[in-house]
């Protein structure tokens, strides 16, 4: 994650880097494993803020609505929510880009009840990169 770590520096975009406890909990609390490229996110980052772009993760407080945590109980109340999911960004309209963690790829998903619209092609990084410093 090296490019998108020069792209947040480079943007000077807000990040939280989260702590090894912090990952762990989550994926004790989510009861499926965080993938090596999901937890590296959340170390290196936590969460990126930058324009109107705000992503989902950790190092932010508990309750508060960027907490990955919060926002999959909101989303995987949905029952089309994808297995092994933790939500991204919000596109808006029912909209939400989610990583999924056993096939390490970025998801569309629609709710209420549309389900996964789109694999995306592209790794976390580059996810990320296109969708939050897109020039």
């Amino acid at each position: 994650m090296k490019t998108l770590e020069q792209r947040v520096q480079e943007q000077q975009a807000i990040t939280r880097p989260a702590e090894p406890a912090s990952i762990d909990s989550l994926q004790a609390d989510l009861g499926f494993p965080l993938s090596a490229e999901y937890r590296e996110y959340l170390s290196r980052f936590g969460v990126i803020a930058h324009n109107a772009y705000e992503t989902y993760g950790l190092g932010v407080p508990g309750d508060y609505y960027l907490h990955a945590l919060n926002a999959y109980k909101d989303l995987a109340a949905d029952a089309s929510y994808p297995a092994n999911a933790v939500p991204l960004l919000e596109l808006g309209d029912g909209q939400y880009y989610l990583y999924d963690n056993r096939t390490h790829q970025v998801l569309l998903w629609a709710t209420p009840n549309g389900g996964v619209v789109r694999v995306l092609g592209e790794n976390l990084e580059m996810f990320l990169i296109k969708h939050i410093f897109a020039s």
